[in-house]
C-alpha cells in the first residue's frame, strides 16, 4: 500500500506542476503603464544602489564581494578585449565572459562612478556588438551575450556615448531578439530542461533594455517567457529535486533568479516564478546532495565539485533572504569563499551585480535545520540518507531512480555513491567535455538517447560505468523510467526503494532496489528481482576507486587509512570479479585514476535459490 500511494502521489504532484501556469497580463499597453520609468531597471534600481552603497560601510559580507568585484574590474581593464572565437560549435566560453566583464566592470562603475571603468565596459559592449552574429545555432550563446550587453547598457546609468546605446540596442533585437522568434529553429522556447530558463532569462534582459525604443517587441518577448518558463519550472516539483543535477541546477537556476529579478526590478512583480512547485525547495536539494566531504552526488552530466563555492553561494543567498533561513548561506564560509577567489579579472564570477544585490539583501535571521534523511521525487527521484552531522562516521547515501532519456541522462537508474568514514567508496563518474566527444561521436550522436545511440558506449553514460544492476550483460533500457516506491525517513533505519522494473524490459518480469541505513557504519542494498524467461544472469556492480582485495564472501577495500567491507549475504561462497577502468576500454572514455567495477554475477540457478533476493552490506571500520 505504501509502495502504491507514493506513486499515486507522484502522479498527482507531476500533473499539479505540468498545470502550473504564471500570470501574463503582459502586451504592449500593460508594458508602457508597467515599466520603471527611469533607469536603471534591468535587476538594478536606484533604490538598490543606494541600498548597495550603505550596505558597504555597514555590512562586511558585502564590502568583501565590492572589493572582489573592483580588484577583478581593475584587472579586466588591462586584458585584450574580447574576440569572437568558436569552441567547436559553440561561443559559449566567450558569451560567458562577456557577461563577467560587463557586469563586473559597469557594476563597479555604478557604484564608483570611476570613469575608467565606464570606458573600460564601452571597449567590451562595442566589440561584442561587433561580432558578426552571437551564434544562434547554438543558442544559449546568444541568451548569455544578449544578457551580457542588457545589464551594461543599463548599469551604466546613461553615461554611455550614444552611438554605443543606439549600437547595443541594435544588437539586441537583430543579434538575439528577432532570432529568437524563428520557432522552428528555437525548441528551447517550450522545453523543460536548463536551456529554456537561461534563454528566456537572457533575452528577458534584453528585452526590457530594449523597451522603451520597441515596446511591442520586448512585450512579445516578456509574454512568451511567461507562458514557457512553467515548462522548465516543472522539473522543481514536487521536491525541488532539479533532475540534471546539481551543476545544472547552478546553470539554469541562476537565470531563473536573474529573470525573477530582471522582472521585480522592471514591473514590481515576479509574475509568480518563485511559487513554482519546489523551486525555493531545491535550496534544500542542492545542500544536502552535497556529501560529508564536500563532493556532490554527481548524477548525470554534474561535476561533484561546487558546495560551498562562491557561485553556488551567491545563489542560495537570494534563497536565504526569499525563505528566510540562514541555513543556507553561512556568512563565515562566504567570506572565506570570496577570500579564496583569485582577482586577476580572468576568472570573476557571471552573477557579479545582481549576486551583490542578493548578497546585500540577505538578512535572514532564522535557521531552520536542514534534513537528515531526503527525497526528491519527480523526473529523476533521488534520496539522500545520512548519519546526523555530529556522528564521527559521516554516512552518506545518494541513490537514484529515473531515465536515461532525460536532458544530460545516463543510464544510472539504481545507481548510487556511498561516504563512510571520510571515504568516497562508491563512485558516479560524472561528466565529461562535449566538444571532444562531439568531435568524435558527432553532435547527433552523443546527445541521441535512443537504444541504439552510440552515446551509450562510454563509461560515463552507461549502466556499465555505474553501481547498478545489469541483466544479461545488456544496457538498460533508455527510455525505461524508475519511480522512487517507497521512503521511510524518520525511522531507526531509515530506507528507501527504487522499482527498476522498466529499466530492464522483459529481461526481467520485476525488480526492486532497496537501500536500507542498518547503522552509522552499515549499509544495506537488497534486490529482489522476478525472474522472466529471458533471464540468464543478474550482474551487482559498485564502481570504486579504492583498492580492492576480493575474499570468498566479497571485497575488502582500503583507502585514505580507511577500510569497507563488501559482503554478499546469503550464499555459502560468492566472490567477486574485479574489472580494472584505468585505462577505460574506449580511448576517448574518460579517464579515472584506479577506477574499477566491483561485480558479482549470479546466474539465474543461483538466484533461485535464495527465492531471487540479493543482498549485500557495506560494512565500515567500527561497525558493531
Amino acid at each position: 500500500m505504501k509502495k502504491i500511494l507514493l506513486i499515486f502521489c507522484i502522479t498527482a504532484v507531476s500533473a499539479s506542476a505540468q498545470e502550473f501556469k504564471l500570470q501574463n497580463p503582459v502586451m504592449e499597453t500593460w508594458l508602457i503603464s508597467r515599466l520603471r520609468k527611469e533607469s536603471p531597471r534591468v535587476i538594478l534600481t536606484r533604490d538598490i544602489l543606494q541600498t548597495i552603497k550603505k550596505e558597504l560601510v555597514a555590512d562586511p559580507v558585502a564590502k568583501a564581494y565590492y572589493q572582489y568585484l573592483y580588484k577583478n574590474a581593475e584587472a579586466m581593464i588591462n586584458l585584450p578585449v574580447l574576440e569572437r572565437q568558436l569552441i567547436g560549435r559553440r561561443l559559449l566560453m566567450v558569451s560567458r565572459e562577456a557577461a563577467k566583464r560587463i557586469g563586473t566592470l559597469a557594476i563597479v562603475y555604478a557604484v564608483s562612478g570611476e570613469k575608467r571603468f565606464l570606458t573600460r565596459t564601452n571597449a567590451e559592449i562595442v566589440a561584442l556588438c561587433n561580432f558578426s552574429d552571437w551564434n544562434p545555432s547554438h543558442f544559449l550563446d546568444v541568451a548569455e551575450a544578449a544578457y551580457a550587453v542588457a545589464i551594461g547598457l543599463d548599469w551604466t546609468l546613461g553615461d554611455l556615448p550614444a552611438e554605443t546605446k543606439k549600437m547595443a540596442v541594435a544588437s539586441l533585437v537583430e543579434k538575439a531578439i528577432n532570432p529568437s522568434l524563428i520557432v522552428e529553429k528555437n525548441s528551447w522556447i517550450s522545453g523543460h530542461n536548463n536551456w529554456n530558463q537561461v534563454c528566456h532569462g537572457g533575452l528577458s534582459a534584453a528585452a526590457i533594455a530594449i523597451a522603451s525604443d520597441y515596446p511591442a517587441l520586448a512585450a512579445t518577448v516578456i509574454s512568451r517567457a511567461l507562458e514557457n518558463i512553467p515548462h522548465a519550472l516543472s522539473s522543481y516539483a514536487p521536491d525541488g529535486a532539479y533532475p540534471e543535477g546539481a551543476s545544472y541546477w547552478e546553470y539554469g537556476t541562476s537565470y531563473t533568479l536573474l529573470t525573477i529579478s530582471v522582472f521585480e526590478s522592471a514591473f514590481g512583480t515576479d509574475f509568480g516564478i518563485a511559487k513554482a512547485p519546489g523551486f525555493l525547495e531545491s535550496a534544500v536539494f542542492v545542500k544536502v546532495l552535497a556529501g560529508p566531504s564536500g563532493e556532490y552526488f554527481n548524477y548525470f552530466d554534474s561535476s561533484s565539485g561546487g558546495d560551498n563555492s562562491l557561485d553556488n553561494l551567491e545563489l542560495l543567498s537570494w534563497f536565504s533572504q526569499k525563505a528566510d533561513n540562514a541555513i543556507y548561506v553561512d556568512k563565515s564560509i562566504l567570506l572565506k569563499a570570496i577570500g579564496n577567489e583569485t582577482t586577476d579579472g580572468k576568472h570573476v564570477s557571471k552573477m557579479n551585480g545582481a549576486a551583490l544585490t542578493w548578497i546585500v539583501g540577505n538578512k535572514a535571521t532564522n535557521t531552520a535545520p536542514l534534513p537528515t534523511n531526503w527525497k526528491g521525487d519527480g523526473k529523476n527521484p533521488i534520496a539522500i540518507l545520512r548519519s546526523v552531522e555530529t556522528k564521527k562516521s559521516k554516512f552518506f547515501l545518494g541513490a537514484k531512480g529515473g531515465s536515461a532519456s532525460q536532458s544530460h541522462g545516463n543510464m544510472d537508474a539504481g545507481s548510487f555513491v556511498f561516504e563512510l568514514n571520510g571515504v568516497r567508496w562508491s563512485v558516479d563518474p560524472g561528466n565529461q567535455d562535449y566538444t571532444a566527444l562531439e568531435a568524435i561521436l558527432g553532435t547527433g550522436g552523443l546527445w541521441n538517447t535512443a537504444q541504439g545511440s552510440p552515446r551509450w558506449t562510454l563509461l560515463t553514460k552507461s549502466n556499465f560505468g555505474h553501481s547498478t544492476l545489469t541483466v544479461n550483460d545488456s544496457l538498460h533500457k533508455a527510455n525505461g523510467f524508475a519511480p522512487m516506491a517507497s521512503f521511510e525517513g524518520d525511522s531507526m533505519t531509515p530506507e528507501v526503494e527504487f522499482d527498476l522494473s522498466h529499466v530492464f524490459g522483459d529481461q526481467l518480469a520485476s525488480a526492486q532496489r532497496k537501500f536500507i541505513k542498518v547503522s552509522d557504519q552499515t549499509l544495506r542494498v537488497e534486490d529482489e528481482i522476478g525472474i522472466s524467461p529471458r533471464t540468464v544472469e543478474v550482474t551487482w556492480a559498485m564502481m570504486t576507486t579504492a583498492n580492492v582485495e576480493t575474499t570468498p564472501h566479497g571485497a575488502v577495500l582500503r583507502q585514505d587509512g580507511q577500510t569497507l567491507t563488501v559482503k554478499f549475504i546469503g550464499f555459502a561462497k560468492m566472490e567477486p570479479r574485479i574489472k580494472s577502468l584505468d585505462p577505460p576500454a574506449l580511448p576517448y572514455d574518460k579517464k579515472i585514476p584506479g577506477l574499477k567495477r566491483i561485480e558479482f554475477h549470479i546466474p539465474v540457478e543461483l538466484l533461485q535459490q535464495v527465492n531471487s533476493k540479493i543482498v549485500v552490506e557495506l560494512i565500515g571500520d567500527n561497525a558493531p
